[in-house]
């Protein structure tokens, strides 16, 4: 066999490669021209995704904003904040550097709005004390934040430090557990505080049980950033896109309800007793029982005698008449428009008086037809002066009479 030559051996070379670490995407220094074509492709993919789920999320947040609420000022703020730092990868060297950085810093402040969000929804359920220590334990941590921006500038424009590999890797543990005590003690404030499970409350409200499981999964994804960035899995390359699929879930449990969880777990509590008691009263007026037959029953008859006795005028006089009612002369039912005759009102029943005073307060004088005293109209016997009237005819008989 004849000994292979140095141009056979390098045609080997190009046509078997040498293979590439998976994720030593980038090599040194970090600059735009340092990708390698996977690392672009990953990164450029991860940056889409965030830009365009932040950007339907601004979309929501839009569609039910309500101008005044500071609580939905800070959630738009910290979408728009956190919508930058996915464009970087348009920008081309030298300035690829600085915008990232510049982008990066305007990120930590949507951390720590975030974080401030969070403890404006959770507060209603903490203690005084609680609380001040949530917002006190938040700020001692934001020079951290101050260092890692200068060390995200210092790395990315080649000046002379490199200080970013070793704090990258305490970024979660000044930057989340926050957001974990929050998630832990609304499911915590929900077994104490409401008569219902967790479960219940997402079968009355799909929405949310939404809000739920983007907090879970929000959390599951900061667990693997925390691994990938202690195992410096991604220390050659600089490409993460598992914090992006975090901050997205983050930004979406903010947004899903804009106003507190106290406010929004009571509203959700009272549309379901509501509920149920209109679910109630229409089963108790419309069931199917004797008893609501003859409640229906008896109120379509007390209709119809209230609009034969307002209706019907009678052709005799009353029998027991004195002088100052038959010196009055009966007023007219239909007047003119542009009579000075006061106008008559209709009369009106007065459920809550007690019989016993209305009694009390009849007067002879109001046992005309056109009165004005929400007085019931006297029997039919009387009405129709029949002072005769057999005992065997009863008081049905002369208003079926009187229809005819």
């Amino acid at each position: 066999m004849a000994p292979l030559t140095d141009i056979d051996l390098l045609a080997l070379r190009k046509r078997f490669p040498t293979p590439i670490p998976e994720l030593s995407t980038r090599t040194s220094p970090p600059t735009r021209a340092s990708l390698s074509t996977e690392g672009g492709f990953l990164e450029a993919w991860a940056q889409g995704y965030n830009v365009g789920s932040l950007i339907i999320l601004i979309l929501i947040v839009f569609c039910n904003y309500r101008s005044g609420i500071w609580l939905h000022k800070l959630i738009l703020l910290e979408l728009v904040l956190a919508l930058w730092h996915g464009t970087f990868i348009f920008v081309k060297d030298p300035d690829y550097g600085w915008y990232l950085s510049a982008t990066a810093a305007l990120l930590f402040i949507s951390y720590f709005l975030h974080n401030v969000v969070s403890w404006i929804k959770i507060r209603p359920f903490l203690p005084r004390w609680g609380s001040r220590l949530f917002i006190i334990s938040l700020l001692c941590v934001q020079p951290f934040w101050v260092v890692e921006a200068w060390s995200n500038f210092a790395y990315f424009n080649s000046l002379g430090s490199e200080a970013n590999v070793k704090i990258r890797p305490w970024e979660a543990l000044l930057r989340d557990p926050w957001w974990i005590f929050t998630t832990w003690e609304l499911i915590n404030a929900i077994k104490k505080t409401y008569a219902f499970k967790i479960w219940d409350l997402v079968r009355i409200n799909t929405r949310f049980g939404i809000m739920l499981l983007c907090m879970i999964i929000s959390i599951a994804f900061l667990l693997v950033d925390v691994v990938v960035s202690a195992a410096k899995l991604s220390a050659n390359s600089g490409i993460n896109p598992y914090w992006r699929f975090a901050l997205v879930f983050k930004c979406a449990s903010d947004t899903i309800f804009l106003d507190d969880f106290k406010s929004v777990l009571d509203d959700i509590v009272a549309r379901k007793l509501s509920s149920k008691n209109t679910a109630g009263r229409h089963g108790s007026v419309g069931g199917s029982g004797g008893s609501g037959q003859k409640l229906a029953r008896s109120v379509s008859r007390g209709a119809e005698l209230i609009e034969c006795t307002a209706l019907e005028q009678p052709t005799l006089t009353p029998v027991h008449t004195t002088s100052s009612s038959q010196a009055t002369a009966p007023k007219s039912k239909f007047a003119l428009p542009f009579s000075k005759e006061r106008k008559i009102s209709t009369p009106k029943i007065n459920v809550q008086q007690d019989m016993a005073v209305a009694s009390h307060a009849r007067q002879p004088s109001h046992n005309s037809w056109e009165s004005d005293n929400p007085i019931l109209p006297k029997p039919a016997r009387t009405v129709h002066g029949n002072i005769h009237l057999r005992a065997s005819e009863s008081e049905q008989d002369l208003m079926i009479k009187r229809i005819v």
